[in-house]
């Protein structure tokens, strides 16, 4: 070996070491993150070196929103290496002792922990907004995402930069080669909820809001140590995984049910209901139920929105309480008066954590005024989201994907211009109750576009979609398997007919389609 090769072997690692500092010194800095532990606890394995390697490892992995329906039933979860995996990060303070081996000396984290069959995400974002407007350092875990997967793990409603996102990864896969041997291979949402909670965990969050990806009681996140459970609603979805009836449902979702953490129930279907309250007496634990114990009313605001009129019937929730609210619908309505009852509720619990009385009043003081400031600022992408496009066109997006988040946007729809046509594109999964979905969207005046989105091998075929529709509808249905050329069409026949354009059907259509939508925004 010639001695350039030595210095060339030489300054390699003179680099290496450089960059490994650089990671650990410059993008992590002490006035900002908790200082990340040290060398001799870390693991010695390949990490990616790049944002792209980063995803591409990620994306490698077994993943649940990726497979089919035979795939995804056969598929075992469980727990086990979820606890594992934070223990090795060191993650063990945010576990519940449930499943926790190990003893923490950092102090617990106040956690929302929600689950449900349609409505957790907004109400998960408009509880983390409401936490971040009353001064909490608040992260929030969500999924799927649209554009970005940093969107999944936020703080204050920020994503965290690419190369913070590469050092998340080269630590969470470092934990999980590790423990592969014993305990098999993690899979994508398992990384993922592990990154999130070590990325709240290095930003010192002082609230974390995190949602179930899928049912509960074996979902990644059920090893999080809540100081509030919620469950928003009980529905059919996710039959071949969760159960074919509610109460199979319900069973699932239920099990994120802790022994005496106290439970936002706003299930509206008394079956289930029952599940729910069923496991809340044999945890141990309050259960504050929608219509028994808060209540709302709503009425449209004028262009958009709603007027929330919130009444609580228990401590400590508030018994009068008004304010706007940026989302469209009586279901958003719903979701915000349920977000509202779970922050009043955490706001009680981390001031009884605390035992100081002025503490208490203070919270309860500050709460009311950042909930109202929260939730009439708030807007979940692809959650009946308008846009006012060239040609004096108005879309809407809206990631409605079973029977009765579409019966919830067609009732929006209606209500805000029940006599208006309308241009409808529409895309779902194979595992979604597609051709109850099309009947009511059948019902709506104007034109009806079917596509499938690209990025995911769950779609449902248009040729499929077609033979699902009533007879009398299909020869009117165009049928577009693109769905940006789907979009195009729509608005050019909107214009035409002075109607409102609505994409629907499938969260993964909205991502394919919102940057196009964004593109011809009008100016």
């Amino acid at each position: 070996m010639s001695k350039w090769q030595d210095l060339v072997i030489i300054l390699a690692a003179v680099c290496n070491t450089a960059t490994q500092l650089f990671v650990d010194q410059a993008i992590y800095p002490q006035s900002l993150f908790v200082p990340r532990p040290p060398s001799s606890t870390r693991f010695s394995v390949s990490q990616p070196n790049g944002y792209q390697e980063a995803l591409d490892y990620l994306y490698g992995e077994i993943n649940y929103e990726k497979l089919g329906l035979s795939g995804a039933a056969q598929y075992p979860f469980r727990l086990e290496r979820m606890s594992v995996l934070f223990e090795t990060l060191g993650l063990e303070h945010l576990l519940h002792t449930s499943v926790s081996t190990k003893p923490s000396s950092k102090p617990a984290v106040p956690l929302i922990h929600l689950a449900g069959t349609k409505g957790k995400g907004s109400t998960a974002s408009l509880l983390a907004s409401a936490c971040t407007h009353s001064g909490y350092r608040t992260g929030l875990y969500t999924s799927p995402h649209l554009t970005h997967l940093e969107e999944r793990f936020l703080i204050d409603g920020e994503m965290c930069q690419q190369n913070h996102f590469v050092s998340l990864v080269n630590e969470v896969r470092a934990a999980a080669e590790g423990i592969e041997t014993k305990h098999g291979k993690a899979t994508f949402f398992e990384l993922t909820t592990a990154m999130a909670m070590l990325h709240f965990t290095w930003n010192q969050c002082e609230i974390i809001v995190a949602e179930v990806g899928l049912g509960g009681r074996l979902d990644s996140t059920n090893v999080l140590n809540p100081m509030v459970s919620v469950i928003t609603s009980i529905g059919l979805d996710h039959q071949h995984v969760l159960g074919d009836d509610l109460v199979s449902i319900a069973r699932e979702k239920a099990g994120i049910i802790k022994t005496a953490v106290p439970v936002i129930c706003g299930v509206e279907k008394k079956e289930a209901i029952d599940v729910v309250h069923e496991q809340c007496e044999k945890r141990g634990t309050h259960c504050f139920q929608l219509k028994e114990d808060f209540e709302f009313t709503e009425r449209p605001l004028k262009t958009w929105g709603s007027r929330v009129h919130f009444l609580g019937k228990r401590e400590p929730l508030p018994t009068d309480l008004h304010f706007d609210l940026a989302m469209e619908g009586t279901h958003q309505a719903k979701n915000a008066a349920t977000a509202a009852a779970a922050f009043f509720l955490l706001q009680q619990q981390i001031a009884a954590a605390t035992t100081a009385e002025s503490t208490n009043r203070s919270a309860k003081g500050c709460c009311t005024e950042s909930l109202t400031k929260a939730f009439s600022q708030t807007q979940v992408p692809a959650r009946l989201e308008r846009f006012q496009l060239t040609g004096d066109v108005t879309a809407i997006i809206d990631s409605s994907h079973n029977e009765d988040s579409m019966i919830a946007m067609a009732n929006s729809l209606q209500r805000r211009s029940p006599h208006a046509p309308h241009v409808i594109i529409f895309g779902t999964s194979q595992d979604k109750s597609a051709e109850s979905m099309l009947k009511i969207l059948s019902e709506i005046p104007g034109h009806l576009i079917l596509t499938q989105y690209q990025t995911n091998p769950r779609y449902q075929l248009t040729e499929t979609l077609l033979s699902l529709l009533p007879k009398q509808k299909q020869s009117s249905t165009m049928v577009i398997k693109d769905p940006i050329q789907a979009c195009q069409e729509g608005l050019e026949r909107s214009k035409q007919s002075d109607a409102t354009m609505v994409i629907c059907g499938s969260f993964f259509l909205a991502a394919e389609t919102r940057d196009w939508i964004l593109s011809q925004q009008r100016q």
